[in-house]
């Protein structure tokens, strides 16, 4: 008998927000995404709103999606969805969020997660998926070697 553990293949699915946030690792797979994500000193301090999250949700234009290691959410994806009212309604997709824990990296778990969230896109009718990546982190390096090329950059100063 092998007593090695069993490999588990990551799973990704559409998820609700009572179920993202009710995980018990949720705010630690929190906290490990703001600690590398986090570029915007306001931010700090700030927890998740979870009926601001239901309300978009509701309103159709969040998707969330998770990964699972058996029943454990070990990444998130969280796809907004709105018209670009200047561009005669286009419908856009962007990324609010899109996390796996350093853990569960390895293999093809984020790209995995990257084309669910550009099958989302696909089919609210979007023409594209816009993803914000963190100065210097792993996934803007990764992101041109996908498929994705840089459209804008985004900068930030604070007021208060």
């Amino acid at each position: 008998m092998d007593a090695s553990p069993t490999h588990v293949e990551p799973t990704i699915r559409a998820i609700t927000v009572d179920e993202a946030f009710d995980s018990p690792v949720f705010e630690a797979l929190c906290d490990e995404y703001r600690a590398e994500a986090l570029r915007n000193p306001n931010m700090l301090g700030a927890v998740p709103d979870r009926e601001g999250y239901t309300r978009m949700v509701d309103a159709g234009m969040l998707h969330p999606l998770g990964v699972f290691v058996g029943a454990e959410l070990v990444g998130l994806c969280a796809v907004l969805i709105a018209p670009m009212l200047h561009f005669g309604s286009k419908v856009i997709a962007t990324t609010e969020t899109l996390f796996v824990a350093r853990a569960h990296r390895a293999g093809t778990v984020g790209i995995k997660l990257l084309r669910a969230a550009e099958e989302v896109a696909i089919e609210a009718g979007a023409g594209g998926l816009y993803i914000t990546a963190p100065t210097g982190g792993r996934l803007e390096c990764l992101l041109p070697h996908v498929g994705y090329h840089e459209t804008n950059r985004v900068f930030f100063r604070r007021l208060s």
